[in-house]
């Protein structure tokens, strides 16, 4: 069993040795560490050329494009190379030195699961909400309209279960929802409470980046979507009525705000 550690990286060539530091300290070392370079302005030669190890891929755009693109290109290249599984994490954080192997145990246990999902530790926000009991959740019930699965958590997924499902690229950052309420419809979610990453949030990183106000068309659209696609999934769901028309509600003011052009703030370029 072979996992892709997918890591999107904007300016920070340090952090991605940090990063690529708490792969080499895994208890299990079937694994490849693959960094998409979005397109820095910094030199990355101490990252492309410093490391020797097989297990670790350097791919860089020559533009910057946001997180979900240059996690994308990072995705095609693990399943390129044979990986059965994949995890995220950005490059100012750490993976637990067990997190595969626990991961791996999981994914014996339950073979008919392709999405893992387990907790983090380090800084946190106040919405974070730790998982508790083991067991299988819903992406719907227990985050889009629940409390059990809130906050960052760690993913682990199958690529046979993912398919040709990718991350939205017309997204610079977050806006993962698409992504994960279709994984949802192919694969049951088992989550555990194994602390599994470490996660600080830098200035300038995409979970810092505030995210109250749309700041362009596709993401104003986005917010009631969503429910839409929700619904179409559970039409039973009736929370998910309820905020489609919450969110429509709000969608006049929004669109005002943007043709103002007042909620345009300078995009984080880190990831």
């Amino acid at each position: 069993m072979k996992f892709g550690i997918i890591v999107p990286t904007f300016n920070r060539p340090r952090l991605v040795l940090q990063a690529f530091q708490s792969a080499l300290d895994q208890t299990y070392p079937d694994w490849e560490f693959h960094v998409c370079n979005d397109g820095s302005s910094v030199d990355y030669s101490e990252v492309e050329n410093g490391i020797n190890d097989p297990r670790f891929f350097y791919t860089r755009t020559p533009e910057n494009h946001g997180c979900n693109y240059a996690r994308n290109i990072a995705i095609e290249k693990a399943i390129a190379n044979g990986c059965d599984y994949i995890t995220f994490m950005d490059d100012e954080e750490k993976l637990d030195p067990r997190c595969l192997e626990v991961a791996l145990e999981k994914i014996k246990a339950h073979p008919d699961v392709g999405w893992f999902i387990s907790n983090t530790y380090g800084e946190r926000k106040s919405s974070t909400r730790e998982i508790v009991d083991e067991g299988y959740y819903s992406w719907i019930d227990d985050y889009l309209y629940g409390k059990r699965l809130r906050g960052d958590k760690v993913h682990v997924i199958s690529v046979k279960a993912m398919g040709d499902l990718r991350l939205d690229g017309r997204f610079r950052i977050s806006n993962t929802w698409r992504f994960r309420l279709r994984m949802n419809q192919r694969s049951p979610i088992w989550a555990y409470p194994n602390p599994s990453k470490w996660i600080q949030y830098s200035e300038g990183g995409i979970t810092k980046t505030p995210s109250n106000i749309p700041r362009t068309w596709p993401e104003l659209h986005s917010r009631y979507v969503r429910h839409w696609v929700a619904i179409t999934i559970r039409p039973s769901k009736l929370a998910a009525y309820k905020y489609l028309a919450l969110e429509l509600l709000k969608t006049p003011r929004r669109a005002l705000v943007l043709l103002s052009g007042k909620s345009k703030r300078t995009p984080s370029k880190t990831h």
